[in-house]
């Protein structure tokens, strides 16, 4: 998505997912894994009602159902982070499924709200602070 509030959050959210990996493969405590997985999913709660305000400040037609997505999005990562739970020993492409998680609703779903937010008379809230919050544009674009 081409808001820098958003992309920052896509940053943070792969932060995240990176975070978990390292943890897992370092074979952190079980305690310590939990925390970062519980990190993780709120986070991407969080993150998804970011992303909705976004939409509706912008007038996003699709709304519900990018809502929709978010919400079974969040059963599978749900599902996922489970099994990491639920394994002494973590099998490989559990990290691999919550980075496609991840991956491809950036580059599907969202690609869709980008497109349509470059031609919206309508603007994000306090768009004009982005800059001084998150750094300059092409800082947050060159990542």
């Amino acid at each position: 998505m081409s808001n820098a509030l958003i992309d920052t959050q896509h940053r943070m959210q792969m932060l995240l997912c990176r975070k978990l990996e390292i943890a897992i493969k370092t074979a952190q405590p079980e305690q310590t894994i939990q925390r970062v997985i519980l990190e993780l999913k709120k986070f991407a709660e969080f993150h998804f009602i970011s992303e909705q305000n976004l939409m509706h400040e912008i007038g996003y037609p699709q709304v519900a159902e990018h809502a929709q997505i978010h919400n079974t999005l969040l059963i599978e990562l749900q599902v996922e982070l489970s099994k990491i739970r639920l394994h002494n020993q973590y099998q490989e492409d559990l990290m691999s499924r919550v980075y496609a998680w991840f991956n491809d609703h950036v580059v599907e779903d969202d690609l869709k709200v980008a497109e349509f937010a470059k031609t919206s008379p309508q603007r994000p809230i306090g768009e004009e602070l982005y800059q001084e919050f998150l750094g300059s544009p092409a800082a947050v674009a060159g990542d």
